[in-house]
């Protein structure tokens, strides 16, 4: 059986021991709304891995492929920054995201005051099927990033953000297609 644990707190020093293994230089948890929760298996509970949901990336290229006319995300939009399973567990990574959408969905409702519509996540950290457990829970492939990442100076929040090169990720999408209609569409 599978718990999730909300979190009091997105510093918690394990979740963010936790991003520090996951992404190579991160210093903690992703900045703006977020919420992160503990997974939990068995019986008596015991911690098999965690799961962070905040707000998604300012572009995306591949967020195109949705027929959106900018690579800005669509309102609602929350991105699961963190999967990370880190103990032995019986239950399958796309059963444990299943699982965990409903939770995630009335957790974010009830701290941030909406539900969220369209989920998203970029996966490509050497694992062998890109976003197999993502797929079989219900996501689909968007495409690839252009491998360029913005980042503001430490210690600052506002002034120009600094470009360089990252590695490619494949973004992956959970929801309804949010087509925007076409000007032929519009001609009788």
């Amino acid at each position: 059986m599978i718990a999730f644990h909300l979190l009091a707190s997105t510093w918690d020093p394990r979740l963010v021991a936790a991003f520090r293994a996951h992404y190579t230089g991160s210093r903690g948890a992703n900045p703006g709304k977020k919420l992160a929760w503990e997974v939990l298996e068995g019986a008596p509970q015991r911690h098999i891995g965690w799961l962070a949901l905040g707000e998604p990336c300012f572009k995306l290229a591949p967020r195109r492929r949705l027929g959106l006319a900018d690579a800005r995300p669509i309102a609602r939009t929350v991105s699961c920054t963190l999967f990370r399973l880190d103990a032995e567990h019986t239950a399958t990574a796309s059963s444990i995201l299943k699982a965990w959408h409903p939770v995630a969905s009335s957790d974010w409702k009830s701290r941030y005051g909406w539900v969220p519509e369209h989920w998203e996540t970029m996966v490509g950290q050497g694992e062998n099927v890109l976003g197999y457990c993502f797929r079989r829970a219900g996501y689909r492939s968007l495409g690839m990033t252009t491998g360029r990442t913005a980042r503001r100076p430490a210690g600052h929040t506002h002034g120009p953000r600094v470009w360089s090169d990252s590695t490619p990720k494949l973004v992956l999408y959970r929801g309804p297609l949010a087509r925007v209609a076409s000007q032929q569409e519009g001609v009788a």
